[in-house]
Parts: C-alpha cells; sequence; structure tokens
C-alpha cells in the first residue's frame, strides 16, 4: 500500500470560494431568446390541441356530438350566469370605492351587466370602472363626520322587588 505524500495535496486556488459572488460573465444565456422559444412552443402546443379537438369531435357518432353540444351550453350558460354575478359585485365595490354613500342596487337595476364580461367568463374591470365613473357621483371629498355614539335618554331602571321580597314570596311568608 502506498501512502499520499504531502506534495500532492490538492492547491487551494483550484477550489472554487464558497462567500464570492458568481461571475456575471460566465452567465452568458439569451434569455429573451429562451422566451420566444417557449412562447413558440406554447403557440405549437396550443394548435396541435386545437387539431387534436377537431379530429375528436369528428370521429365521434351523433349522439356523442349532440351530447357534447348540450353540456357546451349548459357550460356557457353557467359560465355567463356567473359572470354576471361576479360583474354585479365588481360595479358596487367599486361603486362604493368611489361614493360610499351612493346606492348601487338601485343603479344596476338599469344596466346590462352581460356587456362586462369578457369571452372567458370574467368581468371586464376596465369597462366597469368607466362605467361607475360615468354613473355614480363623486363622494364628498371633506373628512367623515365622526358617528354618534349617542345611547338616546337614559332612564332609571324600573323598580322591582328587592331580593330580600323575593325570597320571601317564595318561602310563602310575605
Amino acid at each position: 500500500m502506498t501512502e499520499p505524500t504531502p506534495d500532492a495535496a490538492t492547491e487551494p486556488a483550484a477550489q472554487p470560494d464558497a462567500n464570492a459572488a458568481p461571475d456575471e460573465s460566465q452567465d452568458s444565456t439569451d434569455w429573451k431568446a429562451e422566451a420566444r422559444k417557449w412562447e413558440q412552443r406554447a403557440k405549437d402546443n396550443k394548435a396541435a390541441a386545437a387539431e387534436l379537438e377537431k379530429a375528436r369531435k369528428a370521429s365521434m357518432t351523433e349522439t356523442e356530438r349532440a351530447v357534447a353540444e348540450a353540456e357546451e351550453r349548459g357550460r356557457l350558460s353557467a359560465v355567463a350566469a356567473y359572470g354576471q354575478r361576479l360583474a354585479q359585485t365588481e360595479w358596487i365595490a367599486e361603486a362604493a370605492r368611489r361614493n360610499p354613500s351612493f346606492d348601487a342596487a338601485s343603479a344596476l337595476e338599469d344596466l346590462n351587466l352581460a356587456k362586462f364580461i369578457g369571452e372567458d367568463g370574467e368581468p371586464n374591470s376596465k369597462a366597469i370602472a368607466a362605467s361607475v365613473a360615468r354613473l355614480v357621483p363623486e363622494g364628498s371629498t371633506g373628512p367623515t363626520p365622526p358617528p354618534s355614539f349617542d345611547g338616546g335618554t337614559r332612564q332609571a331602571a324600573p323598580g322591582g322587588a328587592d331580593f330580600n321580597q323575593m325570597l320571601r314570596q317564595a318561602a310563602g311568608r310575605a
């Protein structure tokens, strides 16, 4: 068996320093090119998924196609109803931010909330904000008055029987 000689020890300069900052010049990744590459892959995947869906629909029987169409109509109906509910809530919240004392529910009776829903079923925040800006008057800019903590007129508690009297009555002595 041979033993290692002390001359063969590793040099300290050859090992990387754990505390040293990474050299920025060594990272030569072109992030824009990488982003473009992945964006192109996403577009290709979307196109392939559309072709696959088209082929799947073409291979369906008439009954399967009718069921799929009915399911899609039901899904779109639910998305529209839910989207209108979201748009209503967002409109009320936006109106309350603009003017807290405004009655938003009465203004919503005359609005077509379907026009605030995008194709994806989500409310269009910019359109809602523009509508609120047109329809809701600006709230007062002054400081709000402090709330009243007045509890009304104070009256003494009605005089009732004292506890000793109640005990006598309960024992039958009064």
